[in-house]
């Protein structure tokens, strides 16, 4: 009896201190200080200085740790004097944006009772293509107050960085994806073809069973692709008339986790074919014999069936009608005015969002049907 008494007065303490530590936990729940804070990104710095970019906006997202007890109502403005804190947070050199290339068209925003968040706060940027493309430039926004709730202050400032923008900025990676070729060009008995492409792969094996990689072109008539049963599997290959160019182990391999710009040319007017990585000629050869055409089944990232994927980033991709000299190729990898006679399609791969890529000539060779990652870059690198 006296064991079970103490069994008794065990568990009734044990029930106690349970009961005490749920109170203490529900104590300490309730006696944290709620605080607002800005959720999203604290320095915004893809705005670009271009001269074809004249406008954009951002949003600034908050919210509390809690639910509001009642409404509070938000302040937020511009503090220009912050660019020097800035500076000193990021180790930049950012000046301060001017209040001509911005405005905030509403500066108060209302969390109701019962909410952790109300709509977002909207930044329209203006007039930004006169900006100095070799300047950097910076713009805080703050909240300034908040009623009834205290800011938590290293959550309360975000900033928008302007900069020079590279040559390209996005990329697409188009792994396992690929785009039929829908062309509103003439495409048909080509004598003269040239392929530009810039390339970058972390993996040209990409662990896959099938050793070739499709850049573009028609499965068995004329298709630049990449590796094959003969040869490694990064080594660059055009399927024309004439045969396979170039023949296994002539030309360098492509490398990995780097950028590299091919070209290829096709020219039945001179028999020449010939094979450029950044510019310089690799591999060359006198067997180009027919005409070609591009009208059906021609693919941006697929010949056979899907397995044969780029395994990587692509950009740049222009398809011409002409030989394109090697100075012209090595002078204008990264961009081409698409006006340049003889420009049959130019996909740059730069939308940065959605899946439709945009043919930059007149011709209207837009792409569609593939799913894309996008990727930021600056390149030159």
């Amino acid at each position: 009896m006296k064991l079970l008494n103490n069994s008794i007065m065990l568990l009734a303490s044990a029930m106690l201190l349970m009961s005490s530590c749920q109170s203490n936990d529900i104590d300490n729940e309730h006696h944290y200080d709620n605080k607002l804070y800005i959720s999203s990104e604290g320095v915004c710095s893809d705005l670009l200085i271009r001269a074809d970019i004249t406008e954009a906006s951002r949003e600034i997202s908050y919210r509390l740790a809690a639910p509001a007890t009642e409404d509070i109502q938000i302040n937020v403005g511009a503090i220009p004097s912050m660019a020097a804190t800035y500076n000193l947070m990021y180790n930049d050199n950012a000046i301060a944006l001017g209040d001509e290339y911005y405005e905030i068209p509403e500066k108060t925003a209302t969390i109701k009772a019962g909410d952790v968040s109300g709509d977002n706060i909207v930044i329209n940027f203006k007039n930004t293509n006169q900006l100095d493309d070799k300047k950097r430039y910076v713009l805080p926004v703050s909240f300034m107050s908040a009623s009834n709730i205290d800011l938590l202050d290293s959550k309360r400032t975000v900033y928008y960085v302007f900069k020079g923008a590279a040559l390209i900025n996005v990329v697409a990676n188009i792994s396992k994806t690929y785009f039929p070729v829908k062309w509103k060009s003439s495409v048909s008995g080509l004598k003269t073809i040239t392929v530009e492409a810039l390339l970058r792969s972390a993996d040209w094996e990409a662990g896959r069973d099938n050793p070739l990689s499709s850049v573009f072109g028609i499965e068995g008539t004329f298709l630049v692709r990449i590796g094959d049963a003969d040869r490694p599997r990064n080594q660059l290959q055009m399927v024309a008339p004439g045969g396979n160019f170039p023949n296994p182990n002539v030309a360098p391999g492509l490398p990995t986790n780097e950028w590299i710009h091919i070209a290829v040319v096709y020219d039945a007017t001179t028999g020449e074919r010939l094979y450029y990585q950044n510019g310089n000629l690799v591999a060359s050869d006198n067997a180009a014999s027919s005409s070609v055409s591009l009208g059906s089944n021609c693919y941006v990232g697929y010949s056979y069936d899907s397995s044969r994927y780029l395994p990587g980033e692509i950009s740049e991709l222009r398809i011409w009608n002409v030989q394109r000299t090697a100075d012209q190729i090595a002078t204008s990898m990264y961009t081409v005015d698409p006006t340049t006679e003889g420009l049959i399609a130019y996909w740059k791969f730069n939308e940065g969002t959605g899946g439709n890529i945009h043919d930059y000539t007149e011709h209207g060779n837009d792409l569609s049907g593939g799913t894309v990652e996008w990727v930021n870059v600056e390149l030159p690198e």
